[in-house]
């Protein structure tokens, strides 16, 4: 395994919208019926241990941890929560492993109770570490006791490669569990490794999805950790690749979420877009099909009219794309 440095999980972090973000995202205008399908939350205990590792916050807590300010500032009728529980898994940003699997049960058990006050309107991904040795035990409680909706994996945070076999075995474990009990996965694909695209690309399709009856797998920020450059363009191009040969792997649904990715504004890990990188999202999107598209914010990153309308602008939606990419996935 190698070893991820410490300042890029922090910018894996902060890429999810949580850490720094230029600005705190103004109250949404008119949009009140689109539904979210990428927005963070952090519990009080996860800010306060941060904040205590030196880990720099540009808003209130409370837009992170207090629900009614979450569905209020994101102006989503819908929402995926997602909880973060998989960092505590890292020394450096969870406390360690003794702690570890208490604390990921803490988030989860705290993702249940946002869930609880607006149970129409939340679908409530648990986070969990497939390399951990209770991740199954965790999926499991979080599925039954807790009936939660879905299953949110983080390549990065948790540095798993697809490329090691004992990473394989534990992450096919994880994708036979959803498989099986017909849960959806989210999964933040990059995991940061330099030689990162499509490899593992063809792993994922070959060794885990090809072998499953059912997989509903949202792939998060169009495949990378936000931002869009030539790491993007190459894994979208593996996985058109995987539909064009018909693979095994495309009977199943996937998505792929555009979360921090169109972005107007720099961002800690991402930068934002030139009008040459534009106008390539907006090809690479046709390319993907907007029907395979999830509308998604990242929030706080943006709120939903912020990031509608600059998506809108900036890759010149019809109202055939816009309505396409807007639709329940």
């Amino acid at each position: 395994m190698i070893l991820k440095p410490t300042h890029l999980l922090l910018l894996t972090l902060a890429g999810a919208g949580m850490l720094r973000c230029a600005d705190a995202p103004a109250p949404p205008r008119a949009q009140h019926e689109v539904s979210d399908g990428h927005v963070h939350f952090l519990s009080p205990d996860l800010i306060t241990l941060w904040k205590g590792l030196g880990i720099p916050f540009s808003k209130a807590d409370h837009f992170y941890a207090n629900i009614d300010s979450i569905m209020a500032l994101s102006g989503a009728k819908r929402m995926k929560l997602i909880s973060m529980a998989y960092v505590f898994s890292s020394a450096e940003f969870g406390g360690g492993k003794d702690e570890a699997y208490a604390a990921m049960k803490h988030e989860n058990n705290y993702l249940a109770a946002l869930k609880s006050k607006y149970p129409a309107a939340i679908t409530a991904f648990y986070g969990i570490d497939p390399l951990h040795e209770h991740a199954l035990e965790e999926i499991a409680r979080c599925h039954h006791d807790l009936q939660l909706d879905g299953i949110k994996l983080h390549f990065n945070a948790s540095q798993v490669y697809l490329t090691e076999k004992a990473h394989l075995a534990k992450a096919k474990e994880v994708f036979r569990y959803a498989s099986e009990n017909r849960l959806p996965l989210l999964l933040h694909f990059d995991n940061g490794h330099r030689k990162f695209g499509a490899p593992d690309v063809q792993i994922l399709a070959d060794s885990i999805l090809a072998e499953l009856d059912f997989a509903d797998l949202q792939i998060a920020h169009f495949g990378t950790s936000g931002g869009f450059g030539q790491r993007t363009k190459a894994v979208l191009d593996a996985f058109c690749d995987l539909y064009e040969r018909n693979h095994p792997a495309t009977r199943h649904r996937i998505t792929f979420d555009i979360s921090a990715v169109c972005l107007d504004k720099d961002s800690d890990g991402a930068s934002k877009l030139t009008r040459r990188g534009f106008a390539e999202l907006a090809e690479y999107a046709r390319k993907i099909g907007f029907d395979k598209i999830v509308f998604g914010t990242d929030y706080p990153l943006y709120n939903t009219q912020e990031y509608l309308d600059l998506l809108k602008a900036k890759l010149k939606l019809t109202d055939n794309e816009l309505e396409a990419m807007l639709a329940d996935k």
